[in-house]
């Protein structure tokens, strides 16, 4: 890619790459898996054209030149800025994920754990204990 069409590229490339992460959430959000993985190739593509060679030696250039204190009023400081909020929406993204999967493992932890409801003891119409359903009578002595 020419010089002149790299800044201009990764511009359009990391606010796309925004919009997709906003997508994403959405997505997540209102549980639409189809969706959500309709995504991932999308957004794969556009991390590969955002951390090609070239594009990487302008961002590390430039993030060392704010680091030395020089002025940061060039296009690659706004790609930087993009970058950064996509970096907070994929936090945001992955918590939310982290979140549903914990809900997840709670629900089937109840669903495995032992079975509480047959171990409960269960009477008949005299008012006595029936046997079954996992309760086991005491011994009497």
């Amino acid at each position: 890619m020419q010089q002149t069409q790299l800044l201009p590229q990764a511009i359009e490339n990391s606010h796309a790459l925004k919009r997709l992460l906003e997508q994403e959430f959405e997505a997540l959000k209102a549980q639409d898996l189809s969706a959500f993985d309709g995504l991932q190739d999308n957004k794969l593509e556009l991390l590969t054209l955002l951390t090609n060679d070239d594009v990487a030696a302008h961002l590390k250039t430039h993030v060392n030149s704010i680091s030395a204190r020089a002025p940061s009023n060039n296009g690659w400081a706004k790609v930087i800025n993009i970058l950064e909020d996509c970096k907070e929406l994929r936090l945001k993204n992955q918590i939310l994920i982290d979140r549903k999967l914990e809900s997840i493992r709670g629900a089937l932890r109840t669903l495995q754990s032992s079975d509480d409801v047959n171990n409960v003891e269960v009477y008949d119409r005299l008012g006595k204990i029936k046997a079954g359903r996992g309760f086991k009578r005491p011994s009497h002595a």
